[in-house]
């Protein structure tokens, strides 16, 4: 078995682990969840995308293909891979505060996204175009015209 996948099956044992032993607030759920896994899961960047100013949630260079859309599973309609600003173009500080969980206000479900794409949208707002909705299962776009808005505020994502 390689590394990876043996990091594979330790994370997931990992996630069962945690989601078995209660120890967190029902409503703090998907917090607790999104930041238990990035804890365990912060990727390494590979020497090739070093220097680059946006790279893959995992810290890779971008692919042609990661706008693919995921078919089945547990991340289906969800695209293949997401751009974020590097950790170097990140380090430079944000502008707004760093947040990982909205609201698509047309269906009220409320989605929490990585750190590093957080960190994103909080230093440069208008990075991306869209979002996705783990309601609705689809992205739809942010901004003033978006329909997305920061978890506990009225503040439109991507503004």
């Amino acid at each position: 078995m390689s590394d990876e996948s043996n990091q594979r099956t330790d994370t997931v044992t990992f996630v069962q682990e945690w989601m078995m032993s209660g120890d967190h607030e029902p409503d703090q759920w998907h917090r607790d969840f999104a930041a238990a896994i990035d804890a365990r899961c912060t990727p390494s960047v590979p020497e090739s995308a070093k220097g680059e100013r946006v790279v893959l949630t995992n810290g890779s260079l971008v692919t042609d293909d990661h706008r693919d859309i995921i078919e089945n599973g547990p991340r289906a309609g969800q695209q293949k891979a997401y751009v974020v600003l590097s950790m170097a173009e990140r380090a430079k500080g944000f502008v707004r505060p760093v947040r990982r969980s909205y609201v698509h206000k047309a269906c009220g479900v409320v989605t929490t996204m990585g750190q590093s794409l957080a960190e994103t949208y909080a230093r440069d707002p208008a990075f991306y175009s869209g979002t996705f909705c783990c309601g609705c299962g689809t992205h739809f776009p942010v901004g003033e015209t978006g329909e997305f808005v920061w978890n506990g505020t009225d503040e439109k994502v991507g503004s």
